[in-house]
């Protein structure tokens, strides 16, 4: 493999790729500048297996209008000397003109390269790459992590960053638009129409605006993407109840996020999934948004709440009863060192007061912060099920990395927060929004800064007010993750780390140090 590091590494170093170095072209938008590219919304790609990977690109219109289809080409090496798949794809405004592939038959665990061609031009040049085969010997991963990318709220100086720093993959845990333009109060730094979308091209609208960020089209061309969505990419904190009340809007939304994700559908709207990453790594990715039942309605967003039976109810479900078996069936048969889970929101308890003596009705009764119940928090009794699961079947080295929470946090979670005898099963890793604002806002509200919180059980590590991203770093003896964090309302401040939690494998306590 020393010589594909030495590819990645000569190409992004390069500035192939680097926003900071290629004037890439700005996606059309409403309001922005006419296009200067064919490819005005760059490239991007998916990890989905070790013999496949997913490339997308987009023609504009208004240079590209009449063309109906691309040529495409995928390549081990970034001057394509080396093509080892190729063929053409269509363009049709069915798909707002989008253009995604699976591409088979590809070599494992390796880098490849891909490209569009078009009109005479060429699009720019994206890095794909295929996982080891299940079980193979597997020496390292390297995964970059984060969410919430709010496009009025803060610059993606976090990608800038990233996009030339060598990964495997990033993983992403939703909110990469915001539908509403309420949420810009939180702070503006950037024009974004003041609006909420609705409709098919609403959602398509947000898409383009977001996928104009130079700095977002280096990233996804620099890097592979598993993404899955939150609330934001529909409406804020949906739950099923939501897809029966508003099917039209709903399918709309969903439409237009496999549209501009370069995600291969799988069964209609499931994007939960695994990869596995040869013997090191399972990683999993959950969708805590479509199956959820709704959370209390008379609970505020800020202040603190009393758990009630609502939230304990065994009957309520986050995942849905078959993603949770599922998780539980994959995390108990993974034969990988690492059990990798990207969550949405918060699975470490957010609560303020402990009321629970061991004799209360309420299981973990207690004083939860307001927000909280958006969370696992809402889902007491379904928590409770897969951390239990984890600790019967003695399985070990599960890590969990979060999103959701504008804010960093660290928790080493025990099958019961309650009983501090039984084993920590979970470490949780929730890193801060690429941009968006606001932070721990509740939590800070109550401490003046979260990291003063009593909260019970303790966190490990908390910063409620800083944007950036978390960086995984795995190998069979340790799982390293390190919180790169930065202040997203400044254009040229770039994430720089600020704390590191270091894992021996079969080994749940941390050991934490600043860089």
């Amino acid at each position: 493999m020393g010589t594909q590091q030495v590819d990645r590494r000569t190409f992004l170093r390069a500035g192939a790729i680097g926003a900071a170095a290629v004037a890439l072209p700005a996606c059309t938008t409403p309001t922005g500048p006419p296009p200067t590219s064919l490819w005005s919304c760059g490239v991007a790609s998916g990890l989905h297996s070790h013999t496949e990977v997913v490339i997308w690109t987009r023609v504009d219109p208004l240079l590209g209008g009449g063309i109906t289809s691309v040529d495409w080409e995928v390549a081990t090496e970034p001057g394509f000397g080396s093509v080892v798949a190729s063929g053409t794809a269509p363009v049709t405004p069915a798909t707002d003109r989008t253009v995604k592939l699976l591409v088979g038959g590809l070599e494992p665990d390796r880098d490849h390269w891909y490209r569009f061609v078009a009109g005479g031009s060429n699009s720019p040049v994206g890095r794909a790459r295929t996982a080891p085969v299940p079980g193979a010997a597997a020496t390292s991963l390297t995964l970059a992590y984060s969410s919430c990318q709010n496009f009025a709220n803060g610059w993606y100086s976090a990608w800038r960053e990233l996009a030339a720093r060598p990964v495997d993959a990033v993983l992403f845990l939703g909110d990469y638009i915001y539908e509403a333009g309420a949420v810009q109060l939180l702070g503006t730094v950037r024009s974004e129409p003041f609006a909420t979308v609705t409709t098919l091209e609403g959602y398509r609208s947000k898409y383009r605006l977001y996928r104009s960020d130079p700095d977002l089209q280096a990233v996804h061309a620099a890097h592979p993407f598993l993404t899955v969505w939150d609330d934001h990419e529909f409406t804020n904190d949906w739950d099923r109840t939501t897809l029966l009340e508003q099917p039209a809007r709903a399918a709309a939304a969903f439409r237009a996020w496999f549209e501009y994700q370069p995600v291969w559908p799988t069964a209609g709207t499931r994007i939960h999934r695994d990869l596995v990453w040869g013997d090191l790594g399972h990683l999993v990715a959950l969708d805590t948004r479509q199956y959820r039942d709704a959370h209390r309605e008379d609970t505020l967003v800020a202040g603190v709440a009393p758990l009630t039976t609502f939230e304990t109810d065994p009957t309520r479900t986050l995942l849905g009863t078959e993603q949770r078996d599922w998780l539980v069936d994959t995390l108990v048969g993974s034969d990988a060192t690492w059990r990798i889970v990207g969550n949405q929101v918060l699975m470490a308890p957010l609560r303020t007061l402990d009321l629970d003596d061991g004799s209360a009705s309420i299981p973990h009764a207690g004083l939860y912060s307001g927000t909280a119940f958006d969370t696992w928090d809402g889902f007491q009794a379904e928590r409770d099920h897969i951390l239990g699961a984890l600790a019967a079947n003695g399985v070990q080295n599960t890590v969990v990395l979060t999103g959701d929470y504008h804010s960093f946090w660290q928790s080493s979670i025990r099958s019961d927060f309650d009983d501090e005898s039984t084993p920590i099963v979970v470490n949780e890793f929730a890193a801060g929004a690429v941009s968006s604002a606001g932070g721990a806002a509740n939590e800070n509200l109550l401490f003046g800064d979260a990291a003063n919180g009593t909260f019970a059980p303790a966190f490990n590590y908390v910063d409620g007010f800083s944007n950036g991203y978390g960086l995984l770093e795995a190998t069979h003896d340790e799982l390293r993750v390190t919180f790169l964090e930065h202040e997203a309302r400044y254009s040229q401040m770039l994430p720089e780390p600020a704390v590191r939690f270091t894992l021996a494998a079969g080994d749940p306590i941390p050991v934490t140090e600043v860089p």
